[in-house]
């Protein structure tokens, strides 16, 4: 048996460089996603908390926008903080600039920024990079300009397009898109366009596009999944404020019963409600937060997109994939839409990981930011805190079936 790590709540909070490199060794995952997890504890222990002042942020995004342009006469107007959004700053304004067309043009332009600790630390570049793999495969923003160091703004972002569409609908008050209520006309126009982008997205050949930020795993091996499981056992050995039995059964499980990926593909990590947007004339118009993508088994998805606690409950008891369809609808389309054949015993297998990382997610990470106060939403982290023990008692039930 694995013998896992047991860090006192003091190297956690003030993490030495010789703790740094203990856990960096104890838990190896892909070498950009090392890069975030090690530059996040080094930069724990600086007691600022995080400042949302950004009174100067105009005046440096102008500066950085003319030297990435090369154009001294661009117009930048309306610059506004965007609400909602669980792990990023959000910003949109206006640019009038001269494009490679040698056209001047003027379009609406979003900023997605680090803060200082996010409840899922990830590398921009990766972000960009997969947005860009994406362009004309699936809806999405396109990329325009990237900094994943962050020195011109303090932290680092990524600017891309803004579109225009419908996250959640009228009424709709749900914390980051979970247990979105769609009405049955509105399900019906958008699950199989939901589930046909996910299938799309599992069968492009990731090879022949630019990611070079992302490790590419070996085929019939079990390299992708040690990297995955890699990544939020590490997670939680550096963020979790207590330790819980569970969850720690749980990675034990999950590495004793580890499948190997046969093909890897690339894997969103964050399929589901609230994280697509739709036109007025109800087409998915954009998959977004691409942020915890990577290369591996593509049960992955499926089986995070259908985990009940992110569904939809109906007053019938059932439970809704992210508000659209049921569970067994969902599996249907997808192998209809995709051709791969969806193996129930890696389903399972994958439902257990999928709770184990809701349960660092939300347990670990977002307690721990919000403890340390370096996050703008320090009461949203909270609240998700208590959504993780949730997570955490579907996990144990789980872990009974195994």
């Amino acid at each position: 048996m694995r013998e896992y790590y047991t860090p006192t709540l003091k190297n956690r909070a003030q993490p030495s460089d010789d703790w740094i490199e203990s856990i960096r060794q104890q838990f190896p995952t892909e070498r950009t996603l090392d890069e975030v997890l090690s530059k996040k504890l080094r930069n724990r222990s600086n007691p600022a908390e995080h400042n949302t002042d950004f009174s100067d942020l105009e005046t440096r995004l102008r500066a950085y926008l003319k030297q990435v342009t090369g154009q001294n006469d661009i117009v930048m107007e309306n610059l506004h903080r965007l609400s909602g959004g669980a792990s990023k700053e959000q910003f949109t304004f206006n640019l009038t600039w001269n494009q490679q067309s040698g056209t001047r043009a003027s379009e609406k332009l979003i900023l997605r920024m680090d803060p200082s600790e996010s409840i899922v630390e990830t590398h921009r570049l990766r972000e960009s990079q997969m947005l860009d793999a994406m362009w004309g495969e699936v809806p999405v923003p396109r990329v325009y300009w990237t900094d994943p160091v962050g020195e011109p703004l303090g932290h680092p972002f990524l600017i891309a397009g803004f579109l225009e569409g419908t996250v959640q609908p009228e009424g709709g008050d749900k914390a980051s898109g979970l247990g979105m209520f769609f009405e049955p006309k509105l399900r019906t126009a958008l699950k199989d366009q939901f589930v046909q982008h996910l299938a799309k997205i599992h069968t492009i050949d990731w090879r022949s596009k630019g990611l070079s930020s992302y490790d590419s795993p070996q085929s019939n091996s079990k390299q992708a999944n040690e990297w995955s499981l890699g990544w939020w056992e590490r997670v939680w050995n550096e963020d979790a404020v207590e330790a819980h039995p569970i969850v720690e059964n749980a990675a034990t499980w999950l590495r004793e019963n580890m499948p190997s990926v046969e093909k890897p593909v690339i894997v969103h990590g964050d399929y589901r409600s609230g994280n697509f947007m739709y036109s007025d004339d109800h087409k998915i118009n954009a998959v977004l937060d691409w942020e915890l993508s990577h290369i591996g088994d593509f049960h992955e998805d499926l089986s995070y997109t259908t985990c009940q606690i992110l569904g939809t409950p109906l007053e019938d008891g059932s439970v809704l994939t992210s508000g659209l369809l049921s569970k067994e609808e969902f599996l249907d389309k997808y192998q209809q839409y995709s051709g791969n054949t969806v193996d129930p015993k890696r389903l399972f297998y994958f439902d257990v990981f999928s709770y184990y990382k809701v349960a660092v997610i939300s347990v670990a990470t977002s307690s721990r930011a919000a403890y340390g106060r370096k996050t703008h939403l320090d009461a949203m982290m909270n609240l998700l805190s208590g959504f993780g023990y949730t997570g955490i008692s579907a996990l144990q039930r789980l872990l009974d079936q195994a």
